[in-house]
């Protein structure tokens, strides 16, 4: 299913410049080849970044050439070159010992606890689909020969082994449901017939719904906006060539209504123009691709955020073909250059409250602390303007071994420290299915306000009480904080404030955080609390360093009843 005009569109010139530009330089270098060494970094030290740099740029590949193939129609003098690069291209990724991630292989020092090549991870169910699609693109010009090698792989080491058993993956309530399913249930329908093809598209559907039931009625995707193009990205790629291709196939009432309620996640929790809520691993700046935006406004109807042209060809640091080709088939200018509006809403199967006006923006989520892709940041709030954070969340840290194993919670940026939250007693909130419990909740006007009751997400028995509530007045622009505990036995409070910027402590009660889009004054009871700050320097997901600063604000005396207020004014 692809627009029509989309090969010389002035909507896809700047992604199309982006490929041309990538495959003639990299026509003239040699493919990228895996070696030992990477895997070794990740064996001993668990760290991910050495081994998937060279995966990821041989997908990079696989998307710039099959794609530079497409839309130039042999209209190139050097077109036979590139047409033997991307063959040989193929072959080397056919015949890799693995296609998924060597974080998702079952191993231990000594070797692969299972057959590598029979595994299926994202990556692995991904490599299908790209090369399913590719093939079916491109079978003028790929050789008979690797034509049958492609169908045999996709066979052997994706097929087989999921009709064979059941995968933990199928019934996950998260992404990986969505994005395997969805890219096997792609490769089925462009290759196989009859009632093999049942048998996978069968076995997808039940798959799949695991996935939508993950959401409740408010359509928030409790991982995040990155998850969310990642997962219900995928499910929507699959819904869409299921309806191309099966003329039998058709969404129910309800399945329909629900995807509709998530396509309006985005322009729920957008920042800015590039930026989205940070909370659980996200970052702060991110860039959805606009094909799927395109499809989905086309779709559902419903409201897109903001965004002025066509995703760039490096927004997605695995170069996912699914993404980058729809963004050059489905991008439609029409979803270009909208403006973000007033809004205030409560998503409440989440528990977040969400607040854009005139640039600013305020969001609070509450649930518990066992969520996917979890931080323990219950009650955590940010505070934006265009876009900058002025309170942060450090959202995605730089994934590695320990970062999703047993050391998760030593990590900056998934620890309760390091989010805008109290400190009980010196203790921090723990990963808990415990839910934080919403006492009330205003929308109204200018105002949006929480109360959340947060006791149960710490460790302390003699904790009776810790009730937050938080008042955004946009229309005086303020913030007003309380943060009231009681306990059996007298207890220190020190509050966390999280930026970017480095702050200024004026000698009047009043931090100020000056950023390049506004100013943020956070006023409290000097003579009350103490004043510390905390200078870091975060990895991000991406393994850039990034300044960060620790506002602490601490009891002078222990209490068995506190209730601490803060002011935050900005302008």
């Amino acid at each position: 299913m692809r627009r029509q005009g989309w090969e010389s569109s002035e909507d896809t010139l700047s992604l199309r410049k982006q490929i041309d530009e990538y495959v003639k330089q990299a026509a003239g270098g040699s493919i990228p080849q895996p070696l030992f060494s990477g895997y070794q970094r990740y064996i001993e030290q668990g760290s991910r970044a050495e081994s998937e740099a060279v995966y990821f740029e041989r997908r990079k590949q696989l998307a710039a050439f099959g794609l530079y193939l497409q839309y130039h129609q042999k209209t190139e003098d050097n077109y036979g070159e590139i047409r033997n690069y991307f063959q040989e291209l193929i072959w080397s990724v056919t015949n890799e010992f693995s296609w998924c991630l060597a974080a998702h292989l079952p191993q231990d020092k000594n070797g692969f606890l299972e057959s590598p090549g029979f595994q299926i991870d994202l990556f692995a169910a991904e490599t299908a689909d790209t090369l399913a699609e590719l093939l079916s693109i491109h079978s003028d010009i790929i050789h008979p020969f690797i034509q049958g090698h492609i169908r045999r792989q996709i066979s052997e080491r994706i097929f087989e082994p999921f009709l064979e058993k059941s995968w933990w993956w199928e019934t996950a309530q998260s992404n990986w449901c969505a994005v395997c399913c969805g890219s096997i249930g792609m490769a089925a329908l462009l290759l196989e017939e009859g009632q093999r093809r049942e048998q996978l598209l069968n076995k997808v559907d039940r798959g799949l719904v695991h996935y939508l039931n993950s959401f409740g009625e408010d359509g928030a995707c409790e991982e995040g906006i990155g998850y969310w193009v990642y997962g219900y990205g995928y499910y929507t790629y699959y819904i869409a060539m299921r309806k191309e291709l099966d003329a039998k196939f058709h969404l129910n009432e309800e399945d329909f209504g629900k995807l509709k309620k998530l396509a309006e996640f985005p322009s729920l929790v957008q920042m800015s123009e590039g930026s989205f809520v940070p909370f659980s691993d996200v970052p702060d700046r991110t860039l959805l691709p606009t094909g799927l935006l395109s499809y989905l406004q086309q779709e559902y109807a419903v409201e897109m955020p903001a965004c002025i042209q066509i995703t760039p060809f490096d927004f997605d640091h695995c170069f996912r073909f699914a993404h980058i080709s729809r963004d050059l088939w489905w991008t439609d200018s029409r979803i270009f250059h909208r403006e973000l509006g007033k809004k205030a809403v409560y998503l409440e199967n989440r528990q977040w409250l969400l607040q854009r006006q005139d640039g600013c923006f305020f969001a609070i989520k509450g649930g518990n602390n066992q969520e996917q892709h979890n931080h323990n940041d219950t009650g955590s709030f940010v505070f934006a303007m265009d876009g900058e954070l002025l309170l942060a969340d450090l959202g995605a840290g730089r994934y590695t071994a320990d970062y999703f194993g047993e050391k998760r919670y030593e990590h900056v940026h998934t620890r309760s420290r390091y989010h805008n939250l109290p400190l009980i007693q010196g203790l921090e909130q723990v990963p808990t299915a415990e839910e934080c419990l919403v006492e009330q909740v205003t929308v109204k006007g200018d105002l949006a306000g929480i109360t959340l009751e947060l006791a149960r997400l710490y460790p302390i028995p003699e904790l009776k009480s810790l009730k937050r509530t938080v008042i955004s007045d946009m229309a005086k622009g303020c913030i007003h904080l309380k943060d009231t505990v009681s306990a059996a036995e007298a207890a220190t409070m020190e509050e966390s404030f999280i930026s970017y910027i480095r702050p200024t402590l004026l000698e009047d009660g009043r931090i100020v955080i000056s950023g390049e889009k506004g100013q943020l004054v956070l006023s409290y009871g000097e003579n009350l609390l103490e004043y510390s700050l905390e200078e870091l320097s975060v990895e991000n997901h991406y393994g850039e360093l990034r300044e960060a600063y620790r506002i602490g604000l601490k009891t002078r005396e222990r209490k068995e009843n506190t209730a601490l207020e803060f002011l935050l004014t900005y302008k």
